[in-house]
Order: structure tokens, then sequence, then C-alpha cells
């Protein structure tokens, strides 16, 4: 009855840890890549803390109201995501705009710069992720798998010494 127990236990743990990892992993299989929401020009729509899903899309496509992800610049990794204004066909560029924000962004942005079309937000999704990544975060999942295999280990043996009685 005590190996059940603590097998019982340990695969709690490990379907824990799975469950949280499964919004990050899952939908990169499938072409979304994810973000967290840093800033305050996307809400409230978009609130600080939340995690964002985007998928590629055609850019030529896109109309207004849509939310999308774009790079800040050719050169860099920076993202932003804002809501698209105007969609320049001729010039190949958006004009865009934080939700937050008086004003358009200064900026248009080509079709080039497009990194997708946001499909969903999830609200402090976004805050898990950073702290799932962070060294506490990484060390707390190593150790919930460490301690569910010793779990496993003494459950094992239990049942050993069990069937032996």
């Amino acid at each position: 009855m005590k190996a059940k127990a603590l097998s019982a236990v340990a695969t709690a743990l490990l379907l824990a840890v799975m469950a949280v990892a499964l919004p990050f992993s899952v939908p990169k299989l499938f072409g979304y890549q994810i973000y967290n929401v840093l800033t305050q020009s996307m809400e409230p729509a978009m609130p600080v803390g939340s995690a964002i899903y985007v998928k590629r899309c055609d850019p030529q496509a896109l109309e207004q109201g849509e939310i999308i992800t774009f790079r800040l610049s050719q050169a860099t990794g920076l993202v932003e995501t804002h809501r698209v204004v105007e969609n320049d066909t001729q010039a190949r560029q958006l004009i865009t705009k934080g939700d937050a924000n008086a004003l358009p962004d200064v900026d248009p942005v080509s079709y080039e710069r497009v990194v997708g079309k946001v499909v969903i937000c999830i609200p402090v999704l976004g805050t898990v992720s950073e702290m799932l990544h962070s060294g506490p975060g990484v060390t707390a999942c190593v150790a919930i798998f460490a301690l569910a295999i010793i779990l496993w280990t003494l459950a094992d043996k239990t049942k050993k010494r069990e069937r032996s009685k």
C-alpha cells in the first residue's frame, strides 16, 4: 500500500511539471512562436505578464485591427506587438499602433519585418514562463523531477519488501 502511495505522488509531481510545460512546448510543434508581454502598450487587450501565440502570416492579407508581432529592425532580435492601423500594399508596409498609445507608431513596419499575427493571448502565462526560465524555476523543475525518481525508487523497494514478507 505504501508503494502505491509513493508511486502516485511521483506520478502526480511529473504530471504537474508536464502540465506547466505543455503550453510552452506543444504549440511550437504547430508553428507558433510564443512571446511574453513586457510593456503596457497593448493594454487592456494584452496585459503585462501575458503570453501571446504568434503564427506566421501573409502580411499583404493583414487587415486593420489585427494584432501583429514584428521585428524592431532587420538586425535585431527584439520584437514588438501592436495593432495594424493601415496596410499599404503598394509600399509593402504597415502602420501600427499600441492600444494604450495616443498616436500610431512613427516607423512603418515593412512586410519583411513581420513575424506573424497574434492568434491568442493568455494572461499571466507569460509571468509563469519567466519564472520557469529563471534560475530558481529551472532548479525547481529539476528538483521535482529528481524527487519523482527518488519516490519511484522507494516505491519499487517498498513493493519488493512487501512481497518478501
